[in-house]
């Protein structure tokens, strides 16, 4: 950008104003003197709207003003690098910089709404580091249950399931893949094609984690080493041959024992768990209803 004012990346349908580069001239100090005096003149005015408006004024006003916009292969909005790259999970970056040039640099993790839906989705890239307080990643104490999904239509019964196993056994929910699409346009996704990101975090708040999880390179070795195949004892523990009813006590006798960091209690689907402690359920069905509710890929 030697020859230019300002290099915004391109979002799409406008100017992105969560990644531009700028030089130090007279026309990208006056750039932002223009979005600051709209911004304080519309207060519904956001960050892109002003600058895509007061890029446009700038040309109007000064010829002299150059912009031109960043690679769009190397530097991507969320929709360009996600939706419209296929990207729906992650996938082995095979890019080599030194033979394409246009590899992607920068991500900006837009075109999702909420914060929760934001760093779940980078999670599941796995483009996401911050361990946090709570050892997000890297504890090598805490439980895991994981399970799979293979019925598209009964996945979230399964989830709610998953949940309520790991509420009664002190562990946290490694999520799988979820089937999205119909007929032949079946495909894997992310949990956020199908519910609010924002009100399961609510209700289930560091009770689950993205299906990836077991491939970050910040989780032990001990926790990805340590497996316990349970579900075929699921199957024989339940009290009918098709479906799978199972009581809380009934659970807890089968796997409080276990001591592998994972138990995998393999599909869930046709599996109830039954709350011995009425109360408890009830509290528990509360938070299943007012943490699983539908959305959009995009949390809209």
């Amino acid at each position: 950008m030697n020859a230019t004012d300002v290099s915004p990346m391109w979002d799409t349908v406008a100017y992105n104003a969560g990644f531009i580069a700028l030089r130090p001239t007279p026309l990208a100090i006056k750039l932002y003197l223009i979005i600051r005096k709209m911004t304080q003149e519309y207060k519904s005015m956001d960050d892109q709207g002003s600058l895509n408006r007061a890029i446009k004024r700038l040309r109007n006003q000064n010829p002299a003003f150059t912009m031109r916009v960043l690679n769009r292969q190397s530097f991507l909005s969320g929709h360009a690098y996600f939706e419209q790259g296929g990207r729906m999970l992650p996938r082995p970056n095979t890019c080599d910089p030194s033979r394409r040039p246009n590899c992607p640099i920068v991500v900006h993790n837009n075109w999702i709404v909420s914060k929760s839906a934001k760093i779940y989705r980078f999670r599941e890239h796995l483009m996401w580091l911050y361990d946090g307080d709570n050892r997000y990643y890297s504890s090598d104490t805490r439980n895991y249950i994981t399970y799979r999904n293979s019925n598209g239509s009964a996945q979230l019964a399964a989830l709610s399931t998953a949940l309520a196993m790991g509420h009664l056994l002190d562990r946290v929910v490694i999520l799988p893949t979820f089937i999205c699409g119909g007929g032949n346009r079946t495909r894997r996704c992310p949990l956020n094609s199908l519910i609010r990101i924002s009100r399961l975090d609510s209700s289930f708040k560091d009770r689950f984690r993205e299906s990836s999880f077991l491939r970050h390179p910040k989780v032990p070795d001990v926790v990805k080493r340590s497996l316990y195949d349970g579900g075929a004892v699921l199957r024989r523990g339940g009290t009918t041959t098709s479906d799978v009813r199972i009581t809380s006590r009934q659970l807890t006798k089968l796997f409080a024992k276990v001591s592998a960091r994972v138990l995998n209690v393999g599909n869930l689907s046709g599996v109830q768990i039954i709350f011995d402690d009425k109360s408890e359920g009830e509290m528990f069905k509360q938070k299943l209803q007012q943490g699983i509710r539908r959305a959009g890929y995009r949390q809209y």
